[in-house]
């Protein structure tokens, strides 16, 4: 099957009709619903339900699979001819890792930088995306990496390499008015007349376990970002709620305290598609920190 056809079929399916995708990719309409009946005949069944005219159309069940199917037999033609295209200089190429927002300062600034110290011709493109993004982008072959800090979507078609819980700390200005003593843990019902600063990676599981607990917390703002929460808290606006490994360091001007409840962690993973074949770089940068994860705790 030529891979025109799929891209025309994905360019039909995103258009939301075949005359506006034939206008899009300068194709003649006729010549354009002439291949997705070969596709259909193909498949052996109806992709696409064409409303009179052509003016618009609905996927069918098939449809969906063969749309997703198309957009990763497209993306992988692409990513090839990248890497083929980088090799040439030696060891080089791109690396695709979506990952949580909140996550990506401190995996470039205490991970990835490492990396590019050692493998400096390699390449980055970062996808800063919620959950749903991210489980799209890896299927459909956009990225190759998921980096998380909650559960992917359709877990079952993943593969996680590497996990590791993080806990919810709360993080005061070392002159703020609510911070009573200097106990390195604060329990939840403390934090309940105080103004939060959330991550939103963080806030769901916040709101949860306070609901169970009968906590009614004083939330001033949810941030999509990690450091976006803590620049209240700098500022002596608010407490920053945010989850972080024991060995990550914070402002001089921040104090610590971790929040003690069992159910107060998030679980980071680092994932890739099931029975996907990666490309090299993608190969040698999981390899790099599976041999480097053992010998030091890296911060996402």
């Amino acid at each position: 099957m030529d891979i025109e056809y799929y891209r025309n079929f994905i360019a039909i399916v995103e258009a939301g009709s075949i005359s506006a995708a034939a206008k899009q990719i300068a194709i003649a309409q006729p010549a354009l619903s002439n291949q997705l009946k070969v596709l259909q005949k193909r498949f052996g069944t109806q992709l696409l339900h064409v409303r009179r005219g052509g003016h618009s159309i609905e996927l069918t069940d098939a449809g969906c699979i063969l749309y997703n199917k198309a957009k990763y037999i497209c993306s992988a033609e692409n990513s090839a001819l990248k890497e083929i295209v980088d090799c040439q200089a030696g060891f080089s190429g791109t690396l695709r890792i979506s990952l949580s927002p909140s996550m990506s300062i401190n995996f470039i600034k205490n991970f990835l930088s490492d990396f590019y110290r050692e493998f400096p011709h390699i390449n980055y493109e970062l996808y800063e995306v919620p959950i749903d993004e991210q489980t799209q982008q890896l299927l459909e072959g956009k990225t190759e990496i998921g980096i998380a800090n909650a559960p992917l979507k359709q877990s079952k078609r993943f593969e996680t390499l590497f996990s590791r819980k993080e806990r919810l700390v709360a993080l005061f200005h070392k002159d703020s008015p609510y911070l009573k003593n200097d106990k390195p843990n604060i329990l939840l019902d403390d934090l309940e007349d105080i103004p939060l600063c959330l991550s939103r990676g963080c806030s769901e599981l916040f709101f949860s376990v306070c609901s169970d607990s009968h906590i009614f917390p004083q939330v001033m703002s949810i941030n999509t970002t990690k450091l976006s929460a803590i620049a209240w808290a700098e500022k002596n606006t608010g407490v920053a709620i945010v989850p972080a490994p024991a060995v990550e360091l914070f402002p001089a001007n921040l104090v610590r305290k971790e929040i003690k409840d069992e159910r107060l962690f998030l679980e980071m993973t680092l994932s890739i598609v099931k029975g996907r074949e990666l490309s090299q770089v993608a190969q040698t940068f999981i390899n790099y920190y599976i041999l480097n994860c053992n010998k030091k705790l890296h911060t996402f």
